[in-house]
Formats: C-alpha cells, structure tokens, sequence
C-alpha cells in the first residue's frame, strides 16, 4: 500500500508538473553548446575515501585551464552524497565539508568551463531508494538544500543531475523517485538546467522508457558503453566475466576474434567472445544504436547529453581504443548529442597513466576532435 500511494503521487506530480515554480522555456541554447563536450572528474568527491586533504590538493587550477584550452566546455563533477548528506539532518549540508566543494566549483568556473553537478553515489543508496520510501524523501530533502545552495550560481554554468546510473530494475518506480527529485531540485534552483537518466545504468533501453517531465528545463542523459565485451575488458569490478576477456578488438574481426580466443582460459568468457565476434560491432552498429537514443530525443522534443563514455585502459589495444573513441564521438556530435567522456585521470582516462602521468593523450585527444597539446605535467604528479 505504501508503495502504491508512493507512485500515485508520483503520477499526480506528472500531471500537473513538477513545480509551481518558473523555469525557462526549453533549455537555452547557450546552456546546450556548453554542454557540447566534456570529461568527468572521477575519484575526487565519489569514489575515493573523504578527506580534506585528498578534496582539497587532488587538482589543480592549471589542470582545468588546460582542459579549456584543448577544446572542453564542461566538467562532469561525480559528488557522493555522503560528502554532504546526513539521513538525520537531510536538510543541512556537511558544514566543514561544504567550502571544499565550494573551492572546487571556484576553481572550475574560473577556468571558463560549466560544470555538471552529478549525484554519484555507491550502489547500496541507489538500491535504498529501489525500496524505501522513507529514504527517498530524505534525499529529496537533501537534493532541495543542495539545489538552493547552488542556486546561488550562474544558471548557464552550472547543470544540476538527478542521480547517476539508477539500476532499480523497475522503470516506473525509478521514473516515481526522478519526478520526486526534479521537483525538489527545480524548488531549490527555479532557474538552473537539471539532468535526468532513466533506469538500467542510465542506458539507452532505459532512456526509451522513460516519460519526459513537464519542465522543459531538462536535459535527457545517457551512458555509453557498448559493447562491454571490448570496453570493459579486463574489469575487476562489475560483471564477473569482464576480468577474463583478453585481446577484444573493436571493430570485430574474425583472425583477430580466433586470436583472442587463445587469450581466454574461462569457458564462459570464451564463449561469450565467441558470440561477439558474430555480432558486427563496428561504427555501423554504433550510428544504429545511438539513433534510438536520438529517436526518442525528436519524438519527445527534449535535448540529449550522454555524459559517460569511455573504454578501460589496461589492457585495451590503444589503436582499437581511439577507433571506438572516434566512432562514438562523431557519432553523438553528427545527432548534435553534446558529450563527457569518462574519465579524466582514472582507468579510462583522458591523461597518458591516470593520476600517475597527468599529461593529456594526444591521440586521446586528436579522437575527441581535440586540439592536441604537449600536456601538462604538474610538479610531483
């Protein structure tokens, strides 16, 4: 019954908007070329342990004039909640911890790039939103203080997102809890472009299910990954076969598939090799699977970023590695979907070795439609 009662709420908030509150018609155009291209700044304020120290001294402020100089508009900025967030004090923002993000936006702003302010939180709090209701409204209340804080700044700069990646395996539940968060968000910040996903990892399947909000001042996002079988290869974190898949080319190709092969000591993830290499993966497939994404952006008349793309590092062939990069990347530009790739110095990083090297790859770069660059280097990295 709770959870009925719940959805029906959440359907009334669809029906008559999300707010009473007045926000631009559509996404201003300015807010949508900003948005053009991107890097996610990774292991920073999410995915790494809190301290000041490591918030405080892990970038830098020629690293962001850098990345405006080669050609970026934006930074993704992941923040785990619990940077901020207390379930007890929904409402009140981590005081001590609060400047540090402040510092950080600062530094980014002053380097000319918007910034994406992502909810990126561990599985565990997007599985207790899957459940429980009582926790969505305690991150309702967290997302309207947050967005009444950020309020405070330049609208054009600053791009609010609901949630990262939901995976609750229930498309409306998730599509109840994102008008829930919109609606509080766009209470806190009337003015500022707001972002939402739909469920399964924000894929695109997820996407397609989803029913846009009355606000128009929503941009729809989607992650892109596909196919895992090359991009993931060698993973230790996720789906159990990606740490077997060794030798993965993209685009397929039937001697370098029987070479792979050879690789791969698992009986699962031989197979499942096996099976990619029947499946075409290559720029065609790509434009096919990007063109539903864009399909449901014209049918609906809401603007599209797919703000994760990237290809793990390790062990990836690094020619294959900037094929995929170049298809993808002139794929989303020819459908006029602005773009962040993931990420800047981690596993799939935009630098020559994560944070040990922070110069830029220039093949990386030359694939993203980059302006190529000596790199920087900063003192001890």
């Amino acid at each position: 019954m709770r959870r009925r009662t719940f959805l029906q709420a959440a359907t009334a908030l669809a029906t008559f908007g999300i707010t009473g509150c007045t926000a631009p018609e559509g996404v201003p155009a300015d807010r949508l070329a900003r948005l053009a291209r991107g890097v996610n700044m990774s292991h920073w304020f999410a995915q790494a342990p809190f301290s000041r120290a490591t918030l405080q001294s892990r970038h830098a402020a020629d690293e962001f004039r850098t990345l405006r100089r080669v050609g970026l508009s934006h930074v993704r900025l992941p923040l785990d909640p619990y940077v901020l967030f207390s379930e007890r004090n929904p409402d009140r923002l981590d005081p001590d911890r609060l400047p540090l993000l402040d510092a950080a936006l600062d530094m980014i702003l002053q380097a000319g790039l918007a910034v994406i302010v992502d909810l990126h939180p561990e599985e565990r709090f997007v599985d207790r939103l899957a459940t429980d209701d009582g926790f969505v409204e305690a991150v309702t209340q967290f997302w309207r203080a947050l967005a009444k804080r950020l309020s405070a700044r330049d609208p054009g700069m600053i791009f609010l997102e609901a949630l990262n990646e939901a995976h609750f395996d229930d498309p409306p539940r998730w599509e109840a809890v994102l008008r829930r968060l919109l609606a509080a968000m766009r209470e806190g910040a009337p003015r500022h472009t707001l972002i939402a996903s739909g469920d399964g990892w924000a894929s695109i399947d997820g996407l397609v299910q989803l029913t846009p909000v009355a606000d128009r001042n929503v941009v729809y996002n989607f992650h892109f990954y596909e196919p895992f079988e090359f991009t993931h290869q060698g993973a230790t974190w996720g789906y159990d076969m990606w740490r077997h898949y060794r030798g993965v080319p993209y685009p397929v190709d039937a001697a370098r598939i029987s070479a792979a092969l050879a690789l791969i000591d698992n009986p699962r993830a031989r197979e499942e090799i096996r099976f990619y290499g029947q499946s075409g993966w290559g720029a065609a497939r790509i434009e096919q699977r990007l063109d539903q994404a864009a399909a449901w952006g014209a049918q609906h008349n809401v603007p599209l970023t797919c703000n994760e793309f990237g290809v793990y590092r390790l062990i990836t062939d690094p020619a294959d590695r900037i094929a995929w990069l170049t298809d993808v990347r002139t794929a989303l530009e020819r459908r006029r979907i602005g773009w962040a790739m993931w990420d800047y110095a981690g596993g799939f990083s935009l630098t020559r070795d994560g944070m040990n090297d922070r110069a830029l790859d220039n093949a990386t770069l030359q694939a993203l439609g980059l302006q190529a660059t000596g790199g920087l280097s900063l003192p001890g990295a």
